[in-house]
């Protein structure tokens, strides 16, 4: 459905400078403030004196805690124009949660706000607000996310539209986090849920599609989870191939372990799968993106396509520290058709002095690095995988404090970048190298190589 969504600042912003302006002091300030105000106007005191009535008593508006819309009234328009509004609130006569729809009827004789009804939720608080078409009519549905008394368990409730009234239908499993995005490619969009373990189930994904037969969203398929994972960093959807839409999970485990499971509807099995996550011999599961990094994964290279990261640490001879030894983050695109990771980029970071370095093609395998944290210092050699040592030195990236840059002699150095950290000045700078070194010559690096090459985190 074509749509656009508006999200305004909402009754609290109006609210807060009537109060300012009349010097009204008996509203608290902050998310669970009271709505006690002399009228707005325009929207907002049409809007209010709807929730006022819906409510029959006092109310304290909600603030979404997660997604794009954060404000306690959003609007959002459909593709014909009709502008819809959500007000979150909850009141004093009871303990439970409230929304109220409204609609703006724009007809030149009656432009005004009315309300199409109010719904409750025994829900603690509001975990988030979506506004899609998951019914396909063309209009959209408000699906909120009620937390509740349990920190990451909530559950999701979808209100429809329906002959100028508010039908409630609600998802009976509760979930962590939710990605609402068209999965199957059916052009609909579907609703997935995603849910960590807990002592009576794995981690698990599951996917809502609405069905016109049930007259709302049901359990279509469902897939277990790295059950390791204890939280989820990052959850995001989008293409992991030309073609398909994915859902990328970043998470981490007790260890404080980092891993990305993507999940894809396969057109072919017609079921969810996830090519990341496989089971060894004795049962346990396995990911190849498993990593102390903190790195999430993403669309690197600018291609639309979501890359996942897996690390592995470069070749060094035996003597060198192990601490010493730069690990390489190759960039992968998932293959669709077989599960198979193809490698879009191999890039080595250096997350103490914010930068990373993408590696030229051609030093696969041939050069490795070495990080000196104590001078700031990341340094590329020629790699001999035959005699397994060190050859000529390639680059040199070095980090400098302003004061140090300007009264060195900058030599052959190049400064590529100038970063500002609490108030502190640093140069990001480099040198190239040349080798001699026979059948390598063609892992030297130009300047424009150099600079484009080099990213800050």
């Amino acid at each position: 459905m074509k749509r656009i969504n508006k999200l305004i600042k909402g009754i609290a912003s109006a609210v807060l400078m009537t109060v300012m302006l009349c010097g009204c002091s008996d509203i608290g300030f902050g998310d669970q403030s009271m709505l006690r105000p002399p009228r707005a106007t325009g929207d907002q005191a049409a809007m209010q004196q709807i929730i006022s009535e819906e409510a029959a008593g006092s109310y304290t508006l909600k603030y979404p805690q997660k997604g794009e819309f954060r404000s306690a009234v959003n609007i959002f328009e459909d593709s014909d124009g009709t502008e819809y509004a959500a007000a979150l609130y909850s009141t004093d006569n009871d303990s439970r949660m409230h929304v109220t729809i409204m609609v703006h009827d724009k007809d030149k004789e009656k432009d005004k706000w009315r309300s199409l009804g109010s719904c409750s939720n025994s829900g603690t608080g509001v975990d988030r607000i979506i506004y899609r078409d998951i019914t396909s009519d063309g209009k959209g549905e408000f699906l909120i996310g009620w937390s509740g008394y349990n920190p990451g368990v909530n559950n999701l409730v979808v209100y429809s539209l329906y002959s100028d009234t508010v039908r409630e239908m609600v998802i009976d499993e509760p979930y962590t986090d939710f990605v609402i995005a068209d999965i199957t490619g059916d052009k609909t969009d579907d609703i997935m849920l995603l849910s960590l373990r807990n002592n009576q189930s794995p981690s698990t994904a599951t996917l809502f599609q609405y069905s016109e037969q049930d007259k709302r969203p049901i359990s279509k398929f469902a897939l277990v989870l790295d059950s390791e994972v204890t939280e989820f960093n990052s959850v995001v959807s989008g293409k992991i191939d030309k073609k398909t839409t994915g859902i990328v999970i970043d998470g981490e485990n007790a260890l404080e372990q980092n891993s990305t499971q993507v999940i894809y509807y396969d057109k072919k099995e017609k079921k969810l799968v996830d090519p990341l996550l496989t089971e060894t011999d004795s049962g346990q599961n396995k990911n190849v993106t498993l990593r102390k990094e903190v790195i999430t994964a993403r669309d690197i290279d600018g291609d639309g396509i979501i890359e996942v990261p897996v690390i592995s640490e470069m070749a060094a001879p035996k003597d060198i520290k192990a601490g010493n030894v730069c690990s390489c983050t190759a960039w992968k695109q998932i293959n669709t058709e077989d599960g198979s990771l193809i490698t879009r980029m191999n890039t080595v970071y250096n997350y103490n002095d914010s930068y990373y370095f993408i590696l030229p093609e051609r030093w696969a395998s041939n050069v490795t690095a070495l990080s000196d944290s104590e001078n700031r210092l990341l340094t590329f050699y020629v790699w001999s995988n035959n005699t397994l040592t060190l050859g000529d030195k390639l680059l040199e990236i070095h980090r400098y404090n302003r004061s140090e840059w300007d009264r060195m002699d900058q030599g052959d150095y190049m400064m590529l970048y100038t970063v500002n950290n609490k108030g502190r000045e640093f140069i990001i700078a480099a040198q190239i190298f040349k080798t001699k070194q026979k059948g390598m010559e063609s892992l030297n690096l130009e300047k424009s190589e150099l600079e484009e090459n080099v990213k800050l985190i």
